[in-house]
């Protein structure tokens, strides 16, 4: 317990933590020499409840065009740097608007986490009461991650004429998978959020003890009560709360430019890439719908610290990300021809080349999808398996694998490491490939099929992709989990009959990343991912309301009626 605590209390002292940079790095030149700050602005919404803003502006008369940044973390909080990057935007020549959203720190109202009707009404009146305003041009984007990546997406659903582009990242319109991961709830990092965030301010998590049971229970057992999270547990399925909490129904309408980004290593990357796809088949013109996909996770942790697991990361990353947003604001928000997206709409950078990349569309031009099958004696093969038996091994919920314990999965990138003491577990089957002969560079989304039998009636499987390096380090290229019982998303949830073979597609989303030549892949395939994800008792209770735990005996079958295999995407 001591040791959680511990790790809990570093991700809270985090968030009051000066950041290690005195502005934020661009490549990019000033347009303005300086600035100055109008805080605390109160701006009424339509139903009186009044809103907090800071107003950083260039030096000048203006009229300037706008970017609206509104968060639920605290304008005047280190944690997310708004004082940095207000001043960064307005060095570029733009007003930056940071405003705390409804319920949050300095402004007025009640909270309610992803509610995208008053997120779309409060984007909406905010737009306006700056395109009223005597320094704006009338022109305005937003810009934002995560939480603020979303009220973006509400801006733009509003359809506020003033309104022009917006830059959201990190972020997925539909709450639902967002939190529950192929059944799965994300509970080092958005279970703990719904209850860190029902405060005025934060709460503090260092009571929380992950492991307790029933999981339901957890918030309270601290003494940190939290109505979204107790919501969160009574919707593990689809259903009207998280509706609600989606801005699907208005995205199809979005016709204005969207630069949408994202991290190899975030926890919302293949739910944004859905997202992404769907806007680019929905809007118009065509080829204003962007895409920016980089080394990083959530906190983008990993061009801070120049690595992602055991991968380097060139430290130009960084500027890169600012300089891109700035190259897409100056085109559609400020009107200049820089050029911007000539070379397609689609940016990525390749983890072991070091490069950015585009193209026209994602996955890129000249991906070949290549089975790579489980084989027996841990061969990872492209050769596919004849009468070979299967594979067994025992997940116990009490001694999960639990490494994310001592991480902030918000900044896994930037945490996570050699993967051979997980290996090395019992409770953990690994596939190998050959010595690879040439570089192998992975592109595009990655598929596992698993075909299971269980003890249990209901159990998760994972699957990792590793990058082995010829001294044995493993690095984690990218993973997957799912619930048996969510093997058919389509349906409702359903138990399976224990010993009986099922077959369970698994999305480990997607990746660009060099393998190098002399180095090999690896498959992990086993039950528990803890506490990123929450653990399956394996008793087929009714989620979050189990207090027991059962011991499964896993099967993963690999022969010519059960080719368990793995799909890469290989980029010629």
């Amino acid at each position: 317990m001591a040791d959680i605590d511990k790790s809990l209390a570093a991700e809270m002292a985090k968030k009051t933590t000066p950041p290690p940079f005195d502005r934020i790095p661009t490549t990019t030149p000033d347009r303005s020499s300086g600035h100055r700050v109008l805080s605390d602005i109160m701006v009424t919404m339509r139903d009186g409840t009044r809103l907090a803003c800071d107003v950083y502006l260039p030096e000048g008369d203006g009229p300037f065009p706008a970017i609206l940044t509104r968060i639920p973390y605290g304008k005047n909080e280190a944690y997310c740097y708004m004082n940095l990057i207000g001043a960064f935007f307005a060095l570029k020549g733009y007003v930056s608007v940071v405003q705390d959203v409804r319920g949050k720190f300095g402004s007025e109202g009640e909270f309610e986490p992803n509610l995208g009707a008053v997120e779309i009404a409060d984007g909406h009146d905010t737009i306006h009461w700056i395109a009223e305003q005597v320094w704006s041009n009338g022109r305005v984007g937003m810009w934002g991650e995560s939480y603020y990546g979303f009220t973006s997406y509400a801006g733009a659903v509003s359809q506020h004429p003033a309104l022009v582009a917006i830059a959201p990242g990190d972020i997925t319109l539909n709450r639902y998978p967002a939190t529950f991961r192929g059944g799965c709830l994300q509970l080092n990092t958005v279970g703990t959020w719904a209850i860190e965030m029902m405060a005025q301010e934060y709460q503090d998590l260092s009571t929380i003890n992950p492991m307790h049971l029933p999981l339901a229970e957890m918030a309270n057992a601290a003494g940190i009560p939290s109505s979204y999270f107790d919501q969160v547990i009574a919707n593990p399925l689809p259903a009207p709360f998280w509706e609600e909490r989606s801005l699907l129904a208005g995205y199809d309408a979005i016709r204005i430019p969207v630069l949408h980004w994202d991290g190899w290593y975030d926890n919302y990357l293949g739910y944004m890439l859905q997202d992404w796809r769907r806007l680019t088949d929905a809007n118009t013109p065509k080829g204003h719908n962007h895409l920016m996909v980089g080394p990083w996770d959530h906190e983008c942790s990993a061009d801070k610290l120049g690595r992602a697991g055991l991968m380097p990361v060139t430290d130009t990353v960084f500027a890169h990300r600012w300089d891109h947003f700035i190259a897409f604001f100056d085109h559609y928000l400020m009107e200049l021809d820089n050029g911007f997206g000539d070379a397609g709409p689609v940016h990525y950078f390749t983890l072991g080349a070091d490069q950015w990349l585009d193209a026209e569309d994602w996955p890129p031009p000249g991906v070949d999808f290549q089975p790579w099958y489980l084989r027996s004696d841990g061969q990872l093969s492209q050769q596919s398996p004849g009468e070979e038996a299967a594979d067994q091994f025992t997940y116990d919920p009490e001694v999960p694998i639990s490494e994310t314990l001592q991480m902030d999965c918000w900044a896994i990138a930037g945490e996570m490491g050699d993967r051979r003491d997980i290996e090395a577990r019992d409770d953990v089957l690994n596939y190998t490939s050959p010595t690879l002969e040439a570089d192998t560079v992975l592109t595009g989304p990655i598929t596992a099929t698993l075909h299971i039998s269980s003890s249990a009636v209901d159990t998760d499987f994972t699957v990792v992709l590793a990058d082995v390096f010829p001294d044995g380090r493993v690095n984690k290229i990218q993973d997957g989990i799912i619930r048996t019982s969510f093997r058919d998303m389509n349906n409702a949830p359903q138990p399976i009959e224990p010993g009986q073979v099922y077959t369970l597609d698994i999305d480990l989303w997607a990746t660009s990343y060099l393998v190098a030549k002399g180095h090999q892949l690896r498959v992990e395939v086993s039950s528990s991912d803890f506490n990123r994800y929450d653990r399956n008792p394996n008793t087929g209770e009714p989620f979050g309301h189990s207090a027991n735990t059962a011991i499964a005996k896993q099967t993963v079958h690999h022969s010519t009626a059960h080719p368990s295999h793995i799909v890469l995407p290989v980029k010629s």
